[in-house]
């Protein structure tokens, strides 16, 4: 039982990774801050986080 919570925890911290990756943190930083700070607290993160350099250059460019 231990090993599937492990694993259950593990993919919940992907997801939040896998959500994250867009962020100026990417994959690694949120997989990561949701390993040692659990995955609810790195989704209130990334609800006040800022997206990535070049998610902001594509939402700022004119439209064609």
């Amino acid at each position: 039982m231990p090993f599937f919570a492990i694993l259950l925890y593990l993919a919940a911290c992907a997801v939040c990774g896998f959500m994250g990756r867009n962020t100026t943190f990417g994959f690694v930083g949120h997989f990561l801050m949701a390993v040692f700070l659990t995955p609810p607290v790195n989704f209130v993160v990334q609800a006040v986080g800022r997206p990535s350099a070049q998610a902001r250059e594509k939402a700022l460019a004119p439209k064609q």
